[in-house]
């Protein structure tokens, strides 16, 4: 399993560490930014997310230098008037802004995770018939075009993403509209009754209810979808 390192204080722990549990992966919490320059190599993360909002500059800076030495590759989250010497030196591999907003931190997680590794970011997913075109935010289904709003996109995303897992509502609530948001389940509910109506036929389904839990993609016969 992918293990994330979250540096942060312990009042924006939540903010950052639950959605990214939620999401699969390991998460550990380092409130202390000096523990970095001793950290054992078997608890060296896959990624670190250091809060440079929440940490004191100086320190923040010591410990993104401590990170380069264990070649940890490192997700920023920096503000205006906070982190501004992070961008200077160089010292991250890529920044997020605050507000932090959930789809974007996992966005960027899953970049830099699969840049660091060597990976490319796959353009297009297919499951059967169901296509959809990452690069160019476009969905077909048997080389039929399907006009979806951009929750609707991002919702079917993740779904098709990992076909078979079961999403909770409350998990795809904060994965797609954000950890913060503070609308009702309902509308996941509303949203898969659309994307139903736009995707499904005679012919073709994806989208299965599991009963009082939530939502999964059906997974396709003989394997994972195609990237």
């Amino acid at each position: 399993m992918t293990t994330l390192l979250v540096l942060s204080t312990r009042e924006r722990r939540e903010t950052l560490c639950t959605p990214l549990r939620e999401a699969g992966y390991a998460v550990a919490f380092l409130p202390d930014p000096q523990r970095l320059a001793s950290l054992p190599s078997e608890e060296v993360p896959d990624l670190l997310v250091a809060d440079a909002i929440a940490l004191e500059e100086g320190a923040c800076i010591q410990a993104l230098q401590n990170a380069r030495n264990h070649r940890i590759p490192v997700l920023a989250v920096v503000g205006e008037g906070a982190g501004t010497r992070l961008l200077e030196r160089g010292l991250a591999d890529d920044f997020l802004w605050e507000p932090v907003r959930f789809p974007e931190l996992l966005w960027r997680v899953r970049l830099l995770l699969r840049r660091t590794r060597g990976h490319a970011l796959a353009n297009t997913i297919r499951v059967g018939d169901l296509e959809i075109d990452q690069e160019r935010y476009l969905v077909r289904v048997a080389g039929r075009r399907v006009d979806l709003t951009y929750k609707e996109y991002e919702l079917l995303r993740l779904l098709a993403s990992n076909p078979g897992r079961v999403f909770t509502r409350e998990a795809l609530l904060s994965q797609v509209w954000g950890y913060d948001y503070f609308g009702g389940t309902r509308t996941v509910d509303v949203h898969i009754r659309r994307l139903r109506s736009k995707l499904e036929d005679a012919q073709h389904t994806f989208i299965e209810t599991v009963w009082n839990v939530g939502y999964r993609f059906k997974a396709p016969e003989g394997g994972p979808p195609e990237a």
